[in-house]
Parts: C-alpha cells; structure tokens; sequence
C-alpha cells in the first residue's frame, strides 16, 4: 500500500466517522443527512481505493485524472452554496411572514386597548 492510499485512507475514515457521529447525535438536519451520508460513503471508497478516480477519469476521456476529484468537488461545493441560499430565502420568507403577522397582533392588541379605555 502506498503512502498516499494510507493518508487518503485515514482522512477518508476519519471524515466518514465525524459525518455518522454527527448524524447519530441529530447534528445535522434530517433533509441534509443523507447528502452527507452519500458524500462520506463516496469520499470513504475514494479514499481507500483512489485509483478508481484514475479509472473513472479515463472512462470520461480526462488526460489528468487526479483533476476529475478536484473538479468534482468543486461542483459540489457550488451545489452545497446553492442550496445554502435557497435556504436562506425560505428562511427570510418565514422570518418576514412571522413579523408580519407580529405587527398584525401588535395593531390588533392596540385597538383592543384603545377600545377599552374609552369605555
């Protein structure tokens, strides 16, 4: 076994082991949990067999296979962003439809008050 397969190795189980403690102790949301159980799945077979990255980049026609993980993961981390803004827009939408009714039961509670001190 070469040197880098025993550094990927370790880094692979250590990711992989830090992902299924976090999902076990409910650390990370349910609706995210199983994109990073497939990620730690996909990073643990890469990391302890990372010629397969060398035999995917040839199937893919790649001169330079140790680029096709790069690339890979920057694609993904683009997805990670774009997902991260669409949740925080629902999250902005609830927060201003919350204030929203706020203002609403703080206009309501106003009038309420008004009404009873002029009776």
């Amino acid at each position: 076994m070469a040197y880098y397969q025993i550094f990927t190795s370790i880094i692979s189980i250590l990711f992989f082991g830090t992902v299924f403690l976090l999902i076990r102790r409910d650390s990370i949301l349910m609706g995210a949990a199983l994109r990073w159980f497939s990620l730690a799945i996909v990073v643990l077979v890469l990391g302890l067999y990372p010629q397969l990255s060398n035999i995917a980049a040839g199937w893919l026609g790649i001169s330079y296979p140790p680029i096709l993980p790069v690339t890979l993961t920057c694609v993904l981390l683009l997805i990670k962003a774009l997902l991260a803004d669409i949740e925080r827009a629902k999250a902005q939408v609830k927060v201003d439809r919350i204030a929203q009714k706020l203002a609403m039961i703080e206009m309501r509670v106003r009038e309420l008050t008004e009404h009873q001190s002029k009776e």
